[in-house]
């Protein structure tokens, strides 16, 4: 860092500890900036296994430690239709919250100069050549700040926009009732009510299964809405589950739209939800986090400045993103319908990139050709 850091409290503060703060901090440590002074800020300190990852990607990745469970096959359904799908080189990961918490905890309790501490964010304001975050405790000065707590107010009346929400559960059968190497990715063997809706199926083990319901809409159920889409799904497609426990259950929501979310505010850079890391059309997020904090930290070894902005093959996706999510947000085609032909007419390979953002431009002309084009 600059010379002038030295008139902060510290480099960096981050505020929020979820899951992009952390990553800004992890990915910091194994580069050459990893004696920086960083504050971590959250109202609490973060150990419960809240939510779950899912996410599809080549070889090892940053935290192939403390992944949970990986499949090598996929399933995807749609009415009549099934395909089996072996993905290699890809391999569909899912790490549990509890456990990235213990893991960058205690990476972050190794480093010296990195600090946690809860407390309540009032504000972050930017100065004439850093940041000042105001706590109910005091005011704490940085050089920068990476943010992953301001959530602008979207008018999705000028945007695309569909809330995901999702409920899950983990469920234990009695006897072995899963192939723990296959998991299947979406199933749309459910009634879709005017909606895009789906569930996907990721078994641990012979006897343990995460069982969960995506809706793409913007009209929320009662938790009781979402658990009778799983039970009638489970009775209806898995009649082998006849004796089943539930463990324990998740929720959430997760905003997808293409509101073009600011990337930085002078020393304030934005990131995770907050930052536009989640991919519009899918929803999908952690893999998103942590490419976008390796391109951060380059700029900060490069320039001395974390303010990058987007490449043209993200600004590419985030155009198809924006176009996939006017067809569904405004039902010009069935959801279902849609993906099923890309399951269809595409090696699972090539949809992977596609959704993961790392095709060609080649590919994605061949992607675009098995859709309906007429409407897009």
């Amino acid at each position: 860092m600059d010379t002038s850091s030295a008139a902060y409290d510290y480099d960096f503060i981050v505020a929020g500890a979820g899951a992009a703060g952390r990553s800004f901090v992890y990915h910091l440590l194994q580069s050459p900036l990893r004696n920086s002074r960083v504050l971590l800020l959250d109202k609490e300190y973060k150990t419960a296994d809240d939510r779950t990852w899912s996410f599809w990607e080549t070889g090892e990745g940053p935290f192939e430690e403390i992944v949970h469970h990986r499949w090598p096959v996929l399933w995807f359904y749609n009415g009549d239709f099934a395909r089996k799908m072996e993905i290699a080189p890809f391999a569909y990961k899912m790490i549990l919250a509890a456990d990235y918490y213990r893991y960058t905890n205690e990476a972050f309790a190794k480093a010296p100069r990195v600090e946690q501490q809860i407390a309540n964010i009032q504000t972050i304001r930017n100065t004439d050549t850093g940041v000042v975050v105001e706590t109910e405790a005091g005011d704490i000065s940085a050089r920068w700040c990476i943010n992953s707590t301001a959530r602008p107010k979207i008018d999705k009346s000028k945007v695309n926009y569909l809330d995901q929400h999702f409920r899950g559960w983990f469920i234990k059968t009695a006897q072995p009732a899963f192939d723990p190497d296959q998991a299947v990715m979406m199933d749309f063997r459910t009634p879709q009510e005017g909606e895009f809706r789906f569930l996907y199926v990721l078994p641990t083990s012979t006897t343990e299964a995460l069982v969960e319901v995506a809706i793409f809409s913007n009209q929320h159920l009662s938790g009781a809405g979402y658990d009778r889409i799983i039970r009638n799904y489970l009775g209806e497609h898995w009649p082998q589950l006849d004796d089943y426990t539930i463990t324990r259950t998740e929720a959430g929501n997760i905003p997808m739209t293409d509101y073009e979310f600011p990337l930085f505010d002078n020393h304030i850079i934005n990131v995770g939800m907050s930052g536009g890391d989640t991919r519009a059309s899918t929803g999908y997020t952690f893999i998103y986090i942590h490419r976008r904090m390796e391109r951060i930290i380059n700029g900060l070894i490069k320039y001395q400045d974390p303010r990058v902005g987007d490449d043209f093959g993200i600004r590419r996706h985030r155009f198809y993103d924006s176009v996939m999510l006017h067809v569904l947000e405004k039902d010009d085609y069935p959801g279902a319908l849609l993906f099923q032909k890309l399951f269809q007419r595409n090696s699972p390979q090539r949809l992977l990139r596609f959704l993961n953002g790392e095709t060609s431009v080649l590919e994605e002309l061949r992607l675009m050709s098995t859709t309906p084009v007429a409407t897009f």
